[in-house]
């Protein structure tokens, strides 16, 4: 268990039901330079494999009883993948509007605080097999 730095508790603390204080990035990558070519499960199995290097991975939250101090990490033993990796198709055409306005959407999802705050989308369905993992 390590307690939250001041500037996760500020993130957290600022959060209200409509304004989200997670961060979110995108990456469009082409699978015909794999050497081995892309798959939504090969990217989830590394992902899986490479957990316990990043422990992050693993904390969820544990607020302090009354709010009197800073909340806690602490380990989550059971981090379901499943959950955590998902996929999603981008909307036909697929073009530039359609993926931002996914990637707003996905943005504008509140994370679930009764598990470790963090999710990895793969969008498919982009232009010329591209893919957004």
């Amino acid at each position: 268990m390590r307690q939250m730095s001041g500037q996760d508790a500020a993130f957290l603390y600022g959060e209200t039901p409509n304004w989200h204080m997670h961060v979110s990035a995108l990456m469009v990558l082409d699978p015909s330079t794999c050497p081995d070519g892309w798959s939504f499960a090969r990217f989830k199995e590394l992902l899986v494999e490479r957990m316990p290097e990043a422990p992050q991975l693993r904390w969820k939250l544990r607020d302090v009883p009354f709010g009197l101090d800073r909340p806690y990490w602490i380990e989550d033993p059971d981090v379901d993948p499943d959950f955590h990796i998902r996929r999603i198709g981008v909307p036909s055409p697929g073009g530039p509007q359609e993926l931002a306005d996914l990637c707003g959407h996905l943005a504008g999802l509140k994370l679930d605080r009764s598990r470790p705050l963090w999710e990895a989308w793969v969008i498919e369905g982009l232009p010329e097999g591209r893919v957004a993992p």
